[in-house]
């Protein structure tokens, strides 16, 4: 297994974790953006067409709050979802969670920082 810690501009860290001697079929971009009070949550995942993984699950979290519906295994998977914060002033958490049928994982931290009107917040490989 390999285990890759990314520190982020906040201090956070997100964990890539590669179970198969470190191949990595899943290419995925999140785009978390704070407008004020609104977020705007932008994803693509995607698994190529030619291989018999699948996407098995995905979870995308704005101050805990689950963005993602009923998740069914797939290949691609793109979407925008939109969230209100409870409190723009103060710091919003922003977490996220992939896994395939296989052994391959990855996950992420970071914050929408309160003290900004207008954030936003990244994870791609």
């Amino acid at each position: 297994m390999c285990d890759n810690v990314v520190t982020l501009r906040s201090g956070d860290e997100w964990h890539l974790q590669m179970h198969d001697g470190g191949n990595m079929s899943v290419k995925y971009s999140i785009r978390v953006e704070k407008d004020g009070g609104n977020v705007t949550a932008r994803y693509d995942i995607r698994i190529p067409v030619d291989t018999s993984e699948l996407l098995a699950s995905f979870e995308l979290n704005v101050e805990g709050k689950n963005l993602i519906d009923t998740f069914l295994p797939q290949k691609t998977f793109t979407g925008t979802k939109f969230y209100i914060l409870t409190n723009p002033s103060v710091d919003a958490p922003v977490t996220f969670a992939i896994t395939t049928n296989e052994t391959w994982t990855a996950d992420g931290t970071d914050k929408l920082r309160g003290q900004k009107t207008y954030d936003d917040v990244s994870f791609s490989n």
